[in-house]
């Protein structure tokens, strides 16, 4: 029971940083909004609302996953707390490590995909749409749930590679076993990346390459944990 009202009063504790950083984001959704439609921008590319309040929506989504993504590093915090007591030895650096290496690859994926995916996403579907005298009229909420899609998977596949890496760490596997599957876990990086990307070949390599190399990093460190 006492594990039980620690877990409650630690979701309380989640669910209320969540709810005052949504209000905030909200309150600050049109500098957000603003931030988020600049991939777009170069391409001279309007942005449109079709319904009353499809604009209202847009923003208070906008701000649920804004409050989201500032909230996660304290979720971590949390469940590293919660955790703390139950572990042994060395899990107590793998459990600080992880505190702050899950949210900044999930930032750095996030971040990338923005900075460099993005335009070449947006890029495609605006070349693909011209032409066969259809014009392209995009909504505001539809272009926001897209970005934050392709934002949100970059950021959760980055965290294949520490899956892998907690994994050989705790014994369950061993880098010399996955390092045989490597051919295969490369197509399968490829394939994941197609998955989530347009299909063309520089965003699958933008994000295909990054997943690869921190793969080797996941099994260089994973041979030295073991090794240690």
């Amino acid at each position: 029971m006492e594990h039980l009202d620690e877990l409650r009063r630690r979701i309380i504790a989640v669910l209320v940083v969540f709810f005052a950083a949504t209000v905030a984001a909200f309150i600050f959704s049109s500098h957000i909004a603003e931030f988020l439609t600049a991939p777009v921008k170069a391409f001279q590319v309007h942005l449109y609302t079709f319904a009353p309040a499809e604009k209202f929506m847009a923003y208070l989504h906008l701000s649920a996953w804004t409050g989201v993504i500032l909230t996660a590093p304290f979720f971590c915090l949390q469940a590293g707390l919660f955790l703390w007591p139950g572990l042994r030895g060395n899990e107590y650096r793998f459990a600080v490590a992880g505190l702050f290496v899950i949210p900044l690859l999930f930032l750095f994926g996030a971040g990338m995909c923005y900075r460099f995916m993005a335009p070449l996403v947006f890029g495609f579907f605006l070349s693909f749409a011209s032409g066969d005298g259809v014009e392209s009229l995009w909504s505001l909420r539809e272009y926001l749930a897209l970005l934050f899609d392709i934002m949100i998977a970059s950021g959760l596949l980055l965290q294949l590679p520490l899956a892998l890496l907690a994994l050989i760490a705790a014994g369950f596997v061993s880098a010399e076993r996955v390092a045989q599957y490597r051919p295969y876990i490369i197509l399968l990086i490829f394939l994941l990346a197609a998955v989530f990307t347009p299909p063309d070949v520089i965003s699958q390599i933008m994000l295909g390459v990054p997943l690869y190399l921190l793969f080797e990093g996941a099994l260089w460190l994973g041979r030295m944990l073991r090794g240690g």
